[in-house]
């Protein structure tokens, strides 16, 4: 990644744009050259996020507010990619609900808001636009996936205190292996980012949150400090980059060791 604009003229989309890890990474994005599609069911943090991006980068956006469970506006959303930008090169799945309660107990109403938004968008979305993704000029790759799931869906972060959330993001996972197996003869790329503990919206953004959480967990973290935003941002460039080219259907953890620790009890 040694060229500092190595997505100018290439487009990037990111689902759930107006916070978190969705606008991180589409700050870094901007900053290596991108234009963006900036998506996310509220338009007003989209906006910001678009605003941030200017003030320090010169790239086109344009901001679509969908409903990614809804593959009506999906459709839409890509009506309108194509005509402003024809294509995308990056496609990153981000956009995510949380709801913190038992597996068991999960109301059908959450339950169907969780599993439509964090499996059926990415599905939605990643529908799509991969047949245009598969057809553009770019070598050797034609297009990058990056899904964000979470440690929470891995063998060892499983957690009943998050109960759906955690059995979506393990479907999530398993639909990274899957599009990389069915994309890899069309030269598109699939991985998935688990982050573990970050400072985002989902945890409030208050570091106390989340070390009262990690004390009522008895988590231990060996790197001893919460993830930053721009940590997953900055996996995510590479995975965008050249330098990930023959990397696909993998499952990187960002985690301090999270799960590293989990393991070793």
């Amino acid at each position: 990644m040694t060229n500092d604009k190595f997505l100018a003229g290439k487009v990037a989309l990111v689902t759930g744009a107006g916070s978190g890890f969705g606008r991180e990474m589409a700050i870094a994005f901007a900053g290596k050259g991108a234009n963006l599609v900036l998506n996310d069911i509220n338009l007003e943090s989209i906006e910001e996020t678009k605003d941030m991006i200017l003030k320090s980068y010169k790239v086109d956006i344009l901001l679509v507010k969908a409903d990614i469970s809804d593959f009506n506006q999906v459709k839409e959303m890509r009506k309108k990619v194509v005509e402003k930008f024809d294509n995308i090169f990056i496609l990153v799945n981000n956009a995510g609900v949380r709801l913190g309660t038992f597996s068991l107990v999960t109301k059908e109403e959450d339950y169907n808001k969780i599993m439509d938004v964090n499996v059926k968008g990415a599905w939605n979305v990643t529908k799509a636009f991969y047949r245009r993704m598969s057809k553009q000029d770019f070598k050797p790759i034609t297009g990058k996936i990056i899904n964000i799931a979470s440690c929470a869906g891995t063998e060892c972060g499983a957690n009943p205190y998050i109960g759906i959330y955690s059995v979506s993001k393990a479907a999530l996972i398993s639909f990274t292996k899957l599009w990389a197996l069915e994309l890899g003869s069309s030269n598109i790329t699939v991985n998935a980012i688990c982050p573990g503990l970050f400072l985002t919206p989902m945890y409030k953004n208050n570091p106390e949150f989340i070390r009262e959480f990690i004390k009522r967990r008895n988590i231990r973290l060996p790197i001893d400090r919460i993830g930053e935003s721009k940590q997953v941002a900055d996996v995510a460039l590479f995975l965008a980059s050249h330098a990930s080219d023959y990397i696909t259907g993998q499952n990187i953890i960002l985690d301090g060791g999270m799960t590293v620790s989990v393991n070793t009890l």
